[in-house]
């Protein structure tokens, strides 16, 4: 197929070529007819690109045949053919997830460690969180937990997920997977493809003699080679998922392991549950409120004593005031009403006296 190609390719160039040449000599003969438009002064440079339009739809055309009609190696990622599908194994991607309690945090943080360098694993990403030192010096048990993102080999995927139970209790776990096959099967027909014309290219670039026509070539072979980079690493990074499976580990540290609810609990039963776990909530807060108040007695004993010299200073500063308006004099009563208006009512006048009438 490549060997027709490049036939097909020569013969191209060499139709292209002499029809340059009785161009030239037709323009330059001296029975040459009336005086045109002077030609463009680039027409090989159309010539090329002409060539260039030609060559891309016959690649597409080969693109299309070498899906149905070749095959390479099992799994490769480089060819000159892209692999039947029939032939192809299947690239498949998992995921593993999930969550496991431990009262023993540092024993299986151990256990997680063992298991990854017994089944060749790496730790792609981790982290631990929890250790506070201000939980511990108040009193409160610092509850732990980490997270660990870690690839393993495919072939032992089943095995170390089996052992997940011998870190403590599982709460979830999923596994997921996807079938990249038909994706991966097309990158490599498009990735073939690209080759082939890098290898075309490199031979017309050799057997170019003008500059425009090296430009143009160079272009188009910057363009391919850079597809053919970013299609490579596309394929092996697929490549990488496949053969080194995901496993998302969440670790918490607990005091007791959560509990498996029994099935066919009658409604009685139920009632009596419930009854018992809000008794326990409300345990667990008196010992903490209690807990709280000693660790916190203190910080309380001095804000107690900061409050009652507060109040102290409040009540003198009240009873000082109340004793300055108790000293004070008081005004004496008007005699004369201060002003009269048309809804001013008079005092009523007093009897006279005993004194006044004698007179």
């Amino acid at each position: 197929m490549v060997i027709e190609m490049k036939k097909r390719i020569a013969i191209i160039l060499c139709i292209i070529l002499v029809i340059s040449l009785l161009t030239a000599c037709a323009g330059s003969a001296d029975f040459a007819p009336a005086p045109m438009a002077q030609p463009p002064q680039n027409d090989s440079m159309f010539a090329m690109s002409d060539m260039m339009e030609r060559a891309d739809l016959w690649y597409d055309d080969f693109e299309a045949e070498s899906v149905s009609e070749t095959s390479t190696a099992e799994g490769g990622i480089t060819g000159i053919a892209a692999p039947a599908a029939e032939s192809f194994a299947e690239k498949i991607i998992y995921t593993v997830s999930a969550d496991i309690e431990t009262m023993e945090f540092d024993e299986t943080i151990t256990g997680i460690n063992a298991l990854i360098v017994s089944y060749n694993a790496f730790i792609e990403n981790s982290s631990i969180s929890g250790q506070s030192y201000h939980s511990r010096l108040s009193g409160w048990h610092p509850y732990r937990s980490a997270h660990f993102t870690i690839r393993v080999p495919k072939e032992h995927l089943d095995a170390m997920t089996d052992r997940l139970e011998s870190l403590g209790n599982v709460l979830h776990r999923n596994i997921h997977a996807t079938n990249i096959t038909s994706q991966f099967i097309d990158t490599q027909a498009h990735l073939n493809a690209l080759t082939v014309q890098e290898e075309s290219l490199l031979d017309m670039l050799r057997r170019a003699e003008d500059v425009p026509d090296l430009i143009l070539i160079e272009a188009r072979l910057s363009d391919v080679r850079h597809q053919i980079e970013s299609i490579t690493s596309t394929l092996r990074n697929w490549q990488n998922q496949v053969d080194f499976s995901t496993l998302h580990l969440s670790i918490m540290e607990v005091e007791n392991f959560t509990e498996r609810p029994e099935l066919n609990r009658t409604y009685w039963q139920q009632i009596g549950d419930g009854f018992m776990s809000s008794i326990r909530g409300v345990g667990r807060f008196f010992m903490d409120l209690f807990r709280w108040l000693i660790v916190s007695a203190p910080v309380l004993a001095v804000l107690a004593v900061v409050a009652i010299v507060t109040i102290i200073i409040v009540r003198k500063k009240l009873k000082t005031i109340a004793k300055k308006k108790a000293s004070m004099p008081k005004p004496p009563p008007y005699q004369y009403p201060p002003m009269q208006g048309p809804g001013y009512a008079a005092p009523p006048k007093e009897p006279p006296s005993q004194e006044n009438e004698n007179q």
